[in-house]
């Protein structure tokens, strides 16, 4: 069966953790997203060339061994024998390096994409585990927490990496988010050094505090309970560590917390921070501009903007 030519997909910006669930809960957003299209060349026998526009373009390598999408289309290239060539054009909407899933979203689509030209007939585990591949390039190595939520869309838990087995539970329809940038430099392989600063032993009580939370998290969205899903995102083991790594992070914390926010996290490995709102009873726009006002008075800008979960990576057009 010939493959289709072309194909273009939009995918989500992503967070992880949602603080007690390190490597474990992931939320697909529905602002910011990527949007990347494939295709097929003829084989030139040049094998994979990317292709970026968008935000912060210049920062990300176009080298197919250093970027999410390449290592992702190569992998399936050898693993389904393609013989092709394939052109990756990835238009930037999220920030990369911002603890938004900006890697996770180029992998997710690539994974998506290629299964559809090819008709290879995947399943949404055999996507997740050829798109957490690629988080390799970003990480240092295979995670699945944003990818997963990049491909199913809402919030999702790993459950197992290997066997891969994912539970996939809607978000609340009451469900706001507020995430906040700050305009600041981050290291290269960013979340490969925030891992550095985590602690190598953890106490019992901290150990029980943390199931606690992340067992409230999830029954809150599987009732349904914003309140519950906020007052469960915290942290006792990574937070704590990662905290020192983003500028104003308590300030952050506390002005959301009294503008209305349920709850407030670390999106990932930072330095965005991440706040959920029950539009019920607060004003999300409120609690983003409060936080935004806790990271100028550390002494940066910040980017503050209002989303809500949102969907995962699907097709625009073949």
């Amino acid at each position: 069966m010939q493959p289709l030519s072309q194909v273009t997909l939009k995918a989500p910006a992503t967070s992880a953790n949602l603080g007690p669930g390190f490597d474990v809960f992931g939320l697909a957003l529905d602002y910011p997203t990527d949007q990347v299209t494939l295709t097929v060349a003829p084989n030139r026998k040049r094998g994979v060339w990317i292709k970026i526009s968008g935000v912060q373009a210049e920062t990300i390598s176009t080298k197919p061994e250093r970027n999410t999408a390449g290592v992702v289309a190569n992998y399936m290239i050898k693993e389904f024998s393609l013989n092709t060539d394939l052109i990756i054009k990835i238009k930037k909407g999220i920030w990369p390096s911002k603890g938004l899933g900006s890697s996770a979203a180029s992998a997710a689509a690539v994974a998506y994409g290629i299964n559809h030209l090819f008709k290879l007939r995947l399943t949404t585990e055999q996507i997740i585990q050829f798109a957490a591949k690629g988080e390799v390039a970003s990480a240092g190595t295979e995670h699945a927490d944003n990818v997963s939520a990049a491909v199913c869309g809402d919030f999702v838990i790993l459950k197992s990496l290997q066997p891969l087995e994912i539970v996939n539970l809607k978000a609340p329809p009451d469900m706001e988010v507020c995430a906040a940038v700050p305009h600041m430099v981050t290291p290269r392989h960013k979340t490969a050094k925030a891992r550095l600063v985590l602690p190598r032993m953890v106490t019992i009580r901290k150990l029980t505090q943390n199931v606690g939370n992340a067992a409230s998290l999830v029954s809150g969205f599987a009732r349904g309970d914003v309140d519950l899903i906020g007052r469960s995102m915290v942290d006792e083991v990574v937070e704590p560590a990662r905290a020192k790594l983003v500028p104003g992070y308590h300030q952050v914390r506390e002005n959301a917390l009294k503008a209305g926010a349920c709850g407030v996290t670390i999106s990932g490995a930072g330095p965005t921070m991440l706040a959920v709102v029950n539009k019920r009873s607060s004003d999300a726009a409120k609690v983003a501009e409060a936080m935004k006002e806790g990271f100028k008075g550390a002494g940066f800008e910040a980017t503050a903007f209002v989303t809500r979960p949102g969907r995962g990576v699907r097709l625009l057009e073949s």
